[in-house]
């Protein structure tokens, strides 16, 4: 995680499924459960469908919108 702010400069060498868990050692309480869930789900569903043998739907691909979204305003805020 790199950026503008002040805070630890860390880059995730590991698998992206332990981006959460870094993303929480690095901002600590600054990151809302409710944002890690997101993270989580929207890297899960990544997994699944990337590396996994169906496709998505329509509806799912409009909910994981929606998540990315969420998320990515939340960090815009952040910074």
């Amino acid at each position: 995680m790199t950026g503008k702010s002040p805070r630890k400069k860390v880059v995730n060498q590991q698998a992206h499924a332990q981006a959460p868990r870094l993303l929480r050692d690095v901002l600590g309480n600054l990151l809302p459960d409710g944002q890690e869930r997101r993270y989580r789900r929207i890297l899960s569903f990544k997994d699944e469908v990337q590396y996994g043998t169906r496709q998505a739907t329509r509806d799912e691909a409009g909910r994981l919108l929606a998540d990315l979204e969420e998320f990515a305003r939340w960090a815009q805020e952040l910074l």
